[in-house]
């Protein structure tokens, strides 16, 4: 009697194992990116007037072919271009003050590292909401870390020694 529960233990334990998680792709790093920081300036209702001078610079705030910049980047024009409010009250009315004080400063650290809060925030946000197994959160980590790989390699001399975006991205454990 004794080995056939063990057997069945066991045959259960290997049903009850996770999923491997299916690789992710460079598209769904970007889609994830990008919805993440989109999603997170609607739901704090950033001012766009504040996320303005960001894309007016954006050589200074992002890495031009970097994996994790680009969806980024992307968000927020979409974000600050949109005039269109879909449904009353679309804008959240919470964004973080420290980080709009570091927006506005006319030091380029300081709104650097306020750019890399704020992408912290927002990825962080999306992996809470996403319903992502262990093993798919993990993949999606490392794809994102990938991203800052290749965004590293992009980094100008001029730019700096990190990437904000990517930073940020990979703050999130």
């Amino acid at each position: 009697m004794k080995p056939l529960l063990l057997l069945t233990a066991l045959l259960l334990a290997q049903g009850c194992a996770a999923a491997p998680a299916r690789p992710v792709s460079d598209a769904d790093r970007s889609r994830f990116l990008f919805m993440a920081v989109l999603e997170g300036l609607w739901e704090d209702g950033a001012d766009p007037a504040l996320l303005q001078p960001l894309l007016q610079k954006p050589l200074d705030h992002f890495v031009p072919k970097c994996p994790v910049c680009t969806p980024v980047a992307h968000a927020f024009r979409v974000y600050v271009e949109s005039t269109d409010v879909p449904v009353f009250e679309a804008r959240g009315a919470a964004f973080p003050r420290e980080i709009a004080e570091g927006l506005r400063s006319s030091k380029r650290a300081d709104r650097l590292k306020a750019l890399e809060s704020l992408v912290a925030r927002y990825v962080a946000r999306r992996f809470d909401r996403l319903s992502l197994s262990a093993n798919e959160r993990e993949e999606m980590r490392r794809q994102i870390e990938a991203g800052k790989k290749d965004g590293m390699a992009q980094l100008g001399p001029d730019f700096g020694t990190s990437c904000p975006s990517c930073s940020g991205a990979t703050r999130v454990r």
